[in-house]
């Protein structure tokens, strides 16, 4: 089993949000898929981690995937609190720490857009508050890096919990671990008692499957086409899937990514 740290140790701000929406649905992150007898899996969207996992996974292969526990990792996600933000040249360096350990975010500035102090003041508004980062696993200097990191506040504290359950949950897939019979299909997670699949069921159903190949985000636009839903519907339901952590805002403009 791993070693998963003490999530104990945040002392951490939950910012403005609380502990006020218990419960979690349908969910999990349940895009892998297991190689033939190597259990092997290979995530095309995010990867829920911790920090500690990050700072052990290894790299076979230079250039390649990493690798912990026998999940293959490209598209990572993790929470935490912002220890130190500092600037340096043409970059904004971000440190985040999740109590089983500690990691620098590089964000570089584009000029044309903001200017380093601009960037400085935003992310230190962040410090001591809690974090969800998502971007690509790689190496930079020899060091583990972020590549194309998206950083974004935390809000409501379910969020951090329901993350830490789904990183259990993905580690328990990797090693064949069964579900527990007493928790239904979605192990970890609570089916909802509905009888026909909600709109927003559809909306979450939809961006889980279009991730798999639009991995800089779905865009609202193609959502409420295939849907045939109105926009406005559209961004009511994925902001309502945002504040549940089950989708995060893509790299692209507009479109969502599924976790």
């Amino acid at each position: 089993m791993a070693d998963f740290g003490n999530y104990g140790n945040y002392g951490g701000n939950y910012g403005d949000g609380g502990f006020a929406n218990t419960g979690f649905s349908d969910g999990g992150f349940s895009n892998d898929s297991q190689q033939a007898n190597t259990k092997q899996q290979v995530r095309s969207s995010l990867t829920p981690v911790t920090i500690k996992q990050i700072l052990e996974a290894t790299q076979p292969t230079p250039d390649g995937d990493f690798k912990i526990h026998n999940v293959h990792l490209n598209m990572i996600s993790f929470v935490g609190v912002v220890r130190k933000v500092d600037g340096q040249g043409m970059s904004v360096v971000i440190a985040v720490e999740d109590g089983t350990g500690s990691i620098e975010i590089r964000k570089w500035i584009d000029e044309n857009n903001s200017s380093l102090a601009e960037e400085v003041e935003k992310y230190s508004a962040y410090k001591n508050k809690y974090v969800s980062v998502g971007g690509s696993l790689k190496t930079h200097m020899n060091k583990k890096s972020i590549q194309n990191a998206a950083i974004s506040p935390i809000t409501n504290a379910n969020q951090i919990l329901y993350h830490h359950l789904s990183a259990i949950d993905v580690h328990l897939k990797s090693q064949g671990i069964p579900k527990s019979s007493g928790a239904g299909d979605d192990g970890l997670f609570v089916k909802d008692n509905d009888g026909d699949q909600s709109i927003i069921d559809r909306v979450l159903n939809f961006i889980t499957e279009e991730s798999k190949t639009m991995q800089d985000g779905v865009p609202i636009n193609y959502i409420v086409e295939k849907l045939g839903i109105s926009k406005d519907e559209g961004l009511r339901h994925c902001n309502e899937l945002v504040e549940n952590g089950r989708i995060y805002l893509g790299f692209n403009d507009g479109g969502y990514i599924a976790v």
